[in-house]
């Protein structure tokens, strides 16, 4: 009898779904029908509303670490790997969307910063690698880490440049909990990149800084001033 009820409630969240869209939707209406394909024959109701009360919205639990989604009761990994999906498959259509597009001009490459980031929690390092006439190659990420804690490698960004065969990039990084202000930290950091980077013939077109759903370019904001 339970399993005949969830059934009907299922089928109907799915024919609204395919009426409107999300149009109209509460957050845990969203949830509730996400975790259907991770826990099939339970009802994820009062899970989607445990999850919002955690982590705040619906934004933050998509956001969430897969492996602290596992650990979370009444989570299955098959759930949580599909949250997780979601994330990722944003990004993965971010950069699909640009892949091959010229990344010369700051709004544009700003803007895609932005979209890309847009569901990061964690600071996370990116290298756009570029071709000789700045069109994207591909991004990569190079490091990763809690929020403020992931560091910049010279190492990664080299070899992930010369596995491209690509000699002309842009870093890009997030303050997860901050605003897209660049520090004095972020300045003198990278001067210094540039100035490693071009010992190995790696130019740096531009270092992106992502936060508070804001996204600014140090080249615009003078730091590669006098560094060229």
């Amino acid at each position: 009898m339970g399993d005949n009820i969830h059934a009907g409630h299922r089928r109907r969240m799915r024919q609204r779904f395919l009426e409107t869209g999300f149009a109209g939707f509460p957050p845990h209406e969203v949830l509730e029908m996400l975790l259907y394909y991770g826990i099939p024959r339970r009802d994820t109701n009062p899970l989607a509303h445990k999850l919002l009360a955690e982590y705040g919205s619906l934004h933050s639990v998509i956001c969430a670490d897969t492996e602290e989604l596992k650990q979370f009761p009444g989570m299955t990994e098959t759930a949580a790997v599909l949250l997780t999906m979601v994330r990722e498959l944003y990004a993965y259509d971010a950069a699909a969307e640009i892949a091959g597009s010229e990344m010369s001009d700051f709004r544009k490459i700003c803007s895609y910063f932005k979209e890309l980031y847009q569901y990061e929690e964690r600071e996370i390092v990116r290298v756009a690698l570029l071709d000789e006439h700045l069109r994207l190659i591909r991004i990569s990420t190079v490091s990763e880490g809690q929020p403020s804690a992931a560091q910049i490698s010279v190492r990664r960004i080299t070899e992930t440049a010369f596995r491209a065969s690509c000699n002309t990039i842009i870093l890009a990084h997030n303050h997860p909990r901050g605003t897209a202000k660049i520090s004095a930290e972020d300045a003198a950091v990278t001067r210094e990149l540039i100035r490693i980077l071009h010992q190995f013939d790696i130019r740096l077109v531009d270092h992106i800084v992502v936060g508070g759903g804001e996204a600014v370019s140090m080249r615009e904001y003078g730091v590669f001033i006098g560094t060229e």
